[in-house]
């Protein structure tokens, strides 16, 4: 090498070992420079794992508790009552069929009384309103009203009450003088009657509720 470059190399302060060195220094601080923004990206760009679906819990349907069917009436009752129960019904079944026949006919005779003494405790007050409404009021019951069903509500040793459903709706009455009885609704009432043991059998006192007016189903409850 000529004097002149030595000369040269020497006054710039840079010999090659210097830029060697320089060169080195340079590429370790790209390298640590890249290494920490890798190491800063790397924390932000990490892909995350899905997060685990949270598993929907389904409620389970509280069973709906069935209702306990209401006892039928005649569960009520022992087997003796019963019997008293049909023994009273019956007489006044036998009193229902009297009583529409001869209100069907509407004239008073010998057989009138004594049927009033044979089924009822008041034949002479029972004979009165007949004669009130069917001989001299001059109604006559073409068709009676049915009989739907009975059952018992209060049953002793002495005395048996019980229900009926009477229905009306093809119920007609007329009089002498042409008229039709207006019916009015509920044309299914319910009546009570109390009937009495006695030593002559069972009779019928009378009703109870008279004046009330109670609508019935078309079947026992």
């Amino acid at each position: 090498m000529s004097s002149r470059l030595v000369s040269k190399a020497r006054s710039s302060g840079i010999s090659g070992s210097g830029r060697t060195l320089m060169k080195r220094n340079l590429i370790a601080a790209t390298a640590l420079a890249l290494a920490g923004s890798l190491a800063s990206c790397s924390g932000d760009d990490e892909p995350k794992a899905d997060p685990t679906p949270t598993q929907s819990s389904t409620p389970t349907p509280t069973p709906t508790a069935t209702p306990t069917p209401e006892p039928a009436w005649d569960d009520k009752f022992s087997p003796a009552q019963l019997t008293r129960y049909e023994a009273a019904r019956d007489v006044w079944l036998e009193y229902w069929d009297f009583y529409t026949e001869i209100t069907r006919k509407g004239v008073d005779t010998p057989a009138v009384l004594r049927g009033f003494e044979r089924y009822s405790l008041n034949p002479l007050g029972d004979r009165s309103r007949f004669l009130d409404i069917y001989v001299r009021g001059g109604a006559r019951t073409e068709i009676p009203p049915k009989v739907l069903w009975t059952s018992a509500q209060k049953i002793t040793k002495a005395a048996v009450h019980f229900n009926y459903c009477l229905d009306s709706t093809d119920e007609r009455t007329v009089y002498s003088d042409g008229r039709v009885d207006p019916k009015d609704p509920p044309f299914r009432r319910l009546v009570t009657v109390r009937m009495e043991n006695t030593a002559e059998g069972w009779k019928k006192r009378g009703f109870l509720n008279a004046n009330e007016v109670r609508e019935c189903p078309p079947t026992a409850p």
